[in-house]
């Protein structure tokens, strides 16, 4: 049964003002064009006022400084930051957590008996386990996934369906991958030669630390040598590419078809925006961004922002975009200033 609460519940757990019925009740969360009665939503901006009005929820969360009154049938709550309450009230109203049992191994996995598995590790159907490899405490490995010859996979992480650990790299604690990550294929390496081109080895792994999280059908190749390195913290989204060697510093981003070419090094912080690239062999400093579909193509100072492709800063994106208007506003007043000219000379030929 789904749990129900009242608009003067939610209000305390938001620390919010009641604007309205405060025993409205709502039993799920939705989005504002979507949401239905008994349901929650939440609005950011007056610029979307003509769709809180004709929507259907019975709460909506709204900034303090809120100035309209709630449609009929609506109760509003005014706080601090309606995307932040919002948040914290969708983890109340998740689902329950998936039922994967400790300590089970499924009759179909297979788990080699070299292998060494923690007590309460959960091993799902069709899930391989090769030679050598340690699980740690707590670790759920999902339906058909693969963990590779002597890879180490610490406590308490998931590999979702179809998830898959190459051999002999290593997971921190926590570490989450979504169905179709790949971890530890070879980086793309090859040296041109009058055969054709011949594959370098790559003969290192992939570490990532604690509290990574790696979205669906994203890949970090293995390094040539050493390690490619994945720090703590770092979230990347679905459709993501990390190349041979790269190091990605703690609590970075990388979202959605992003890139990482090999060698790159990220600092601390560091945010790619959807489409990002980064070049090889380059650094980014901490905090630094590169905005959605730009290419950083050498290194980036701390701070900084990356505009367009070729990627540059903000102050020489900014300049060169705006020239054209300069140069068309210049020309007007040209053309205005002579015909000015023009007159005045015929007025003074005329006298």
């Amino acid at each position: 049964m789904s749990q129900e609460y009242s608009a003067s519940a939610i209000a305390e757990m938001i620390q919010g003002t009641i604007k309205g019925n405060a025993d409205s009740v709502i039993h799920a969360v939705n989005s504002l064009r979507l949401a239905e009665p008994g349901e929650l939503s939440f609005v950011n901006t007056p610029k979307h006022l003509p769709e809180l009005r004709v929507c259907k929820a019975s709460i909506v969360l709204v900034p303090t400084d809120w100035g309209h009154e709630p449609e009929d049938g609506q109760t509003l709550i005014l706080c601090a930051d309606p995307d932040k309450a919002f948040s914290k009230l969708c983890g109340i109203f998740a689902p329950p957590p998936l039922n994967l049992p400790p300590g089970t191994i499924h009759p179909t996995a297979f788990v080699d008996p070299t292998a060494q598995l923690a007590e309460d590790v959960y091993v799902g159907p069709n899930a391989v386990i090769m030679e050598g490899a340690v699980i740690g405490k707590g670790t759920r490995i999902c339906a058909c996934s693969y963990v590779g010859q002597f890879s180490r996979i610490g406590e308490n992480c998931i590999l979702h369906p179809g998830a898959r650990v190459l051999h002999r790299c290593i997971l921190g604690k926590r570490v989450l991958l979504h169905s179709g990550v790949v971890i530890g294929a070879d980086g793309f390496g090859y040296n041109p030669t009058f055969r054709g081109l011949v594959k370098v080895p790559q003969n290192g792994i992939v570490k990532i630390d604690d509290d990574v999280e790696v979205g669906a059908n994203s890949t970090i190749d293995r390094a040539r040598f050493g390690i490619t390195w994945i720090k703590k913290g770092v979230k990347i989204d679905n459709l993501v590419q990390v190349g041979h060697n790269v190091i990605i510093g703690e609590s970075s981003v990388l979202i959605a078809q992003s890139g990482v070419a090999g060698s790159a090094e990220l600092g601390r912080g560091v945010v790619l925006a959807a489409k990002a690239g980064v070049n090889g062999h380059i650094t980014m400093g901490d905090g630094s961004k590169v905005l959605g579909c730009s290419a950083a193509q050498k290194s980036v100072a701390p701070g900084d922002t990356v505009y367009g492709v070729p990627g540059e800063n903000q102050k020489d994106y900014l300049e060169r975009f705006v020239l054209p208007t300069r140069v068309r506003k210049m020309k007007e007043r040209l053309e205005k200033l002579e015909k000015e000219l023009d007159e005045l000379k015929k007025g003074l030929a005329n006298e």
